[in-house]
């Protein structure tokens, strides 16, 4: 007599194979009441086993260091889905040679594996604490990653500060919760609660915190250095981000869509308006500022590059375009590979050249005649008590230039967001041509072959169109801001807004011209 479910209920112990479902699974509890004995192998997950044998145990086999052996991972009010997700993971620890012991008794007790130490009475496993896992890390980062990269580590976890190892950075402050334990006593449990937390406060600061954390686990879970972490490997295997909360929209007026959806959670990824932008170009050329400072801003405008290009910008990358005595000759900068994003498919193996145009071609004159006998144009301030690698300033200078323009503060990035976003609207300008300027693949698709290897013309005469037109209209929003306020043109008052703008106090009289000394 064959039952429903396909199985045979016999005193006899034999065997089966099928989808075990919810109705197997019922139907294994009536048996088992009945003192029947079988067991139902799974087609969906090799191993895995519903045994009836005075009572209903799932169970999977695997091999483990070369001998076949037998793990009970629940009982009757496991559900065939997290079954198969537990056989999967029991098997999984089995090829990487792990016992999975601690693991079953987890999915078994309720138990976590942290716990199972002070539970049992064992002797702790050999681990790193939370402060040494991230100096460590953040070591290796050093060694084999660009400084920028470092420096957006160590602020995210709180490591020490690059150029001053005797100071650390504020880290996200949920990771409080990891101070004073070992990390292989955090559970991928505890790392979901602390980006899940994160990104209800600011959701894409918890994304990037789930990557760095992804990056500093398979750090810690490396085979040479397993035997001091006990971390487990692939322990944040996809991790997934919690989502985002939908936004209430309210909006009164389109204002050209919100000036392209300006993002909340952000302020520095929304797109400056034509009006802030040509009001913080006014500022730096109305002589209110330090000049290394003002020039730092109208060398960024002009030539939209990378604020880490235009600090470190050598006078050694600069080639007059004609005859030096031409005041309003072009200038060709060719910006080494190092100071670029290091990816093949925007050949960065090879210079970013671009024609920069006038007025940015004063700038560069006047910062070569700064310069003096610096070959950088930015260099280290003399006598500066600072430990840096570089002998240029700190990209962050031009940060603090752009951080206290009264009415137009912004970041360094948000003038290429600009270019991006008002070149299509106001110039015309395709996706092409804006790659080619901002250094996003000289404008090719990442996968054309073609562009990649083969057409390697620097294209400057489109270039230099491209930055004409961009300085010109440049120049309109300069103008249409001292139209709407002529207190631009009031160079004391701009110097006393500053100073108001950084300290927070009025500017004494005797100081003349009071911007950024520190951040020279």
């Amino acid at each position: 007599m064959t039952h429903k479910c396909g199985v045979t209920p016999l005193s006899a112990k034999h065997e089966s194979r099928q989808n075990i479902t919810a109705k197997t699974l019922e139907k294994a509890l009536d048996d088992c009441a009945a003192d029947h004995q079988y067991e139902v192998s799974d087609i969906r997950c090799g191993g895995l086993q519903l045994r009836v044998r005075g009572s209903v145990t799932w169970t999977v086999r695997s091999r483990l260091w070369g001998k076949q052996r037998r793990w009970a991972i629940g009982g009757p009010e496991t559900k065939p889905d997290v079954a198969r997700e537990r056989a999967g993971e029991v098997k999984g620890w089995c090829r990487r040679g792990m016992d999975p012991q601690m693991l079953v008794t987890q999915y078994m007790t309720g138990v976590p594996i942290a716990n199972q130490v002070r539970v049992g009475g064992e002797r702790p496993v050999p681990s790193w604490g939370w402060t040494r896992s991230v100096d460590a890390f953040l070591d290796h980062i050093l060694k084999y990653r660009s400084p920028e990269t470092y420096d957006d580590y160590a602020r995210t976890l709180g490591g020490k500060m690059r150029l001053d190892q005797r100071k650390r950075h504020s880290k996200v402050p949920e990771l409080g919760r990891f101070e004073g334990k070992d990390v292989a006593a955090i559970t991928r449990e505890d790392v979901a609660k602390c980006v899940a937390e994160v990104c209800d406060r600011a959701h894409r600061t918890g994304g990037h915190l789930k990557s760095v954390l992804g990056s500093m686990w398979t750090f810690l879970a490396d085979d040479c250095r397993r035997e001091e972490t006990s971390v487990v490997p692939n322990l944040l295997l996809r991790l997934k981000t919690p989502e985002r909360r939908r936004p209430a929209i309210v909006r009164d007026t389109p204002d050209i869509i919100a000036l392209f959806e300006d993002d909340s959670e952000d302020p520095n990824r929304d797109v400056p308006s034509p009006a802030r932008l040509g009001r913080a170009l006014a500022i730096a050329q109305s002589g209110a500022m330090k000049e290394a400072a003002a020039l730092s801003i109208e060398l960024l405008a002009g030539s939209l590059q990378r604020r880490r290009a235009v600090i470190g910008s050598h006078r050694a990358e600069f080639r007059v375009m004609g005859d030096w005595e031409d005041q309003s000759a072009d200038i060709l900068w060719s910006i080494p590979p190092f100071m670029r994003k290091r990816s093949n498919r925007r050949r960065a193996h090879l210079p970013h050249k671009i024609v920069l145009v006038p007025p940015t071609v004063l700038a560069v004159r006047r910062l070569d005649n700064l310069a003096g006998d610096q070959a950088y144009y930015f260099p280290v301030r003399a006598g500066a008590d600072k430990k840096t690698k570089n002998p240029h300033a700190d990209p962050s200078f031009i940060n603090h230039a752009l951080q206290f323009l009264p009415g137009a503060e912004m970041s360094c990035h948000a003038w290429r967001r600009g270019f991006a976003s008002h070149g299509q609207r106001e110039l015309g300008l395709d996706l092409v041509e804006i790659k080619m300027i901002l250094d996003h693949s000289e404008g090719a698709p990442p996968s054309d072959v073609t562009a990649g290897n083969y057409a390697l013309d620097p294209l400057l005469e489109r270039k230099r169109q491209i930055l004409l037109a961009w300085s010109e209209w440049l120049e309109k929003r300069v103008q249409e801001a001292i139209a709407a306020d002529p207190g631009l043109l009031d160079v004391e008052a701009l110097k006393d807004a500053i100073y108001f703008g950084r300290y927070g106090k009025p500017r004494p009289d005797h100081r003349a011209s009071p911007l950024l000394d520190a951040a020279e």
